[in-house]
């Protein structure tokens, strides 16, 4: 059991949902109906034996008399075609209740067209940020800027630039392989002309491959969670969970 808070808008006050495991939901005589049965109002079972309140349903007529459904809970929203029976909803697993897959936005949003663009102009610029967004969109707004440049610095991004260019490295035949094989030569050769200098410059970018800088540190998150609410078109309305995500690198005693 857990609890989902939801600052509802247009005068309505903050609600606080919870969200049951199947068996606590029967064990506090809480009625329930299979998901797509439910209404709003109403509490519903996902497929993993989860129960919350329906708190949005709505109807959108589709082609060859087959309905587009939106359903809204405290811990997310889908949709479903009636013409699709076996569809699953799960609702264990998610991060943020604003987004489809339950992934935070920033993740769902980096590997389309418009971020991986960003991402090779942040590579062109020298990652320069805000060269690589003016590259990219033109003339932004402070807002558009701040949030063009809070993507850049996630791990989603940064991950996902690294693919690309690695991707673009493969194309012109630099790949992995023939990194290391470079850096095997320039290993050879600074130990054959005792140069301490390159050598140690070598161990250091084999360490970084194989993440042993990385093993001394431990990485401590603080999330700072707020949610509101907009309209979805004209017929429904979702909830914006904003997440702040601090992040602190700090050395560990490696003889504790």
């Amino acid at each position: 059991m857990y609890q989902v808070t939801i600052n509802h808008k247009k005068g309505k006050d903050t609600k606080v949902y919870t969200v049951y495991k199947k068996e606590e939901a029967e064990k506090d005589n809480i009625d329930y109906v299979y998901w797509k049965e439910a209404t709003i109002g109403d509490y519903a079972l996902s497929d993993d034996d989860y129960v919350a309140k329906v708190i949005n349903r709505v109807e959108y007529p589709g082609n060859r008399g087959f309905s587009n459904i939106y359903i809204r809970f405290p811990w997310g929203y889908t949709f479903y075609n009636n013409k699709y029976p076996s569809k699953k909803l799960l609702a264990s697993g998610r991060r943020t209740n604003t987004t489809f897959t339950g992934k935070p936005w920033h993740e769902v949003k980096v590997n389309s067209d418009k971020f991986k663009n960003l991402a090779l102009s942040y590579i062109a610029s020298n990652y320069n940020p805000d060269l690589a967004i003016d590259i990219t969109f033109g003339a932004v707004t402070p807002t558009e800027r701040r949030r063009y440049k809070r993507t850049i610095r996630t791990e989603a991004f940064r991950n996902m630039m690294k693919e690309e260019l690695s991707s673009l490295l493969n194309e012109r035949g630099l790949s992995e392989g023939y990194t290391l094989e470079l850096l095997e030569d320039t290993i050879k050769l600074a130990k054959d002309k005792k140069d301490v200098t390159n050598l140690m410059r070598a161990v250091d970018n084999l360490q970084d491959m194989h993440g042993m800088k990385d093993k001394h540190l431990v990485k401590t998150t603080e999330k700072l969670e707020a949610t509101n609410t907009k309209l979805i078109d004209e017929l429904r309305e979702e909830e914006t969970k904003l997440v702040a995500t601090k992040t602190t690198i700090e050395e560990k005693d490696l003889d504790a």
